[in-house]
């Protein structure tokens, strides 16, 4: 990495602002060399502290690459496997939270055998209650469609309120918890779908609710998953950005100072409100 502290780094003004600033002409990408080959593994955890400690611990092995710690509580993985029409029993997904792991090596045989140890190392103290490393491609496959295959959750329920939130490493259970518990309040049949990418808090979720919801029952939604983020270090809005569909939320649940630095940033550097008028902060 070239260092530099050569006075304002002005390209991170250009970060999030959604060409509210100007328009990028030229990006530099850093790759990562990929491993030879990888294995897969879906591991049941009471606890997203417990999912935690076990990517800590594959980490800190240097004779393998994590290449992928994604974590889906049971609600999310059981409507999964039901939409998906997996075999009861094809996969273990009894556990509270299951956390799917791809570990990268020098071959197919070296990641599964490394995974299978590192599994068996940590096993009781992050207190895992069932896990399975994939023996084929097609099973490693089946794991990560789990994952990855979410229009899943938009056949189940049109259009449900969806949102992309990022929560600190250690609030993850209390969130989920939190945010189970407040939508209650609002109705009775509402409950989360809940997934995302553990190594930095980003998490996906649905309401099992069809849409659109009208615009104040949008809001009492959003305040219930946004309530106390940006005082813990989180954010509303982890990789989706503001854009219009959470410029209100933006007004309410975004730092105040932030924004106002944000008004004046844009006034200087845009003062007709040309670039990509309304979005992030809302035209005079």
């Amino acid at each position: 990495m070239l260092k530099t502290s050569a006075g304002y780094d002005l390209k991170h003004l250009f970060i999030g602002a959604e060409g509210t600033l100007g328009i990028v002409t030229r990006v530099v990408l850093r790759l990562d060399p990929v491993a030879g080959a990888s294995a897969t593994a879906l591991v049941g955890v009471p606890d997203a502290a417990s999912a935690q400690r076990i990517v800590r611990h594959f980490l800190e092995r240097t004779q393998t690459r994590l290449n992928a710690a994604e974590i889906l509580w049971q609600r999310f993985a059981a409507a999964m496997n039901r939409m998906l029409g997996f075999a009861p029993g094809q996969l273990p997904l009894d556990a509270p939270c299951l956390l799917v792991l791809e570990l990268g090596a020098d071959s197919v045989e070296a990641a599964r055998e490394a995974l299978e140890d590192g599994l068996a190392a940590i096993w009781e103290e992050a207190g895992i209650i069932d896990g399975l490393v994939a023996s084929s491609v097609s099973q490693a496959g089946a794991i990560w469609r789990l994952r990855e295959e979410t229009e899943m959750i938009e056949r189940m329920h049109h259009l449900p309120p969806s949102f992309d939130v990022s929560v600190p490493a250690g609030a993850l259970d209390a969130y989920v918890q939190r945010i189970e518990t407040g939508l209650k309040r609002i109705a009775a049949t509402y409950a989360p779908y809940v997934f995302g990418h553990l190594a930095d808090g980003n998490l996906h979720i649905s309401i099992n609710t069809d849409g659109p919801v009208s615009h104040a029952l949008h809001e009492a939604i959003e305040d219930v998953l946004y309530e106390g983020l940006q005082a813990s270090g989180g954010s509303f809005s982890a990789e989706h950005g503001v854009g219009l569909d959470k410029r209100d939320a933006y007004e309410r649940h975004a730092d105040p100072v932030k924004q106002a630095l944000a008004r004046a940033i844009k006034g200087m550097i845009d003062p007709a409100n040309v670039m990509n008028p309304g979005k992030i902060i809302a035209g005079e």
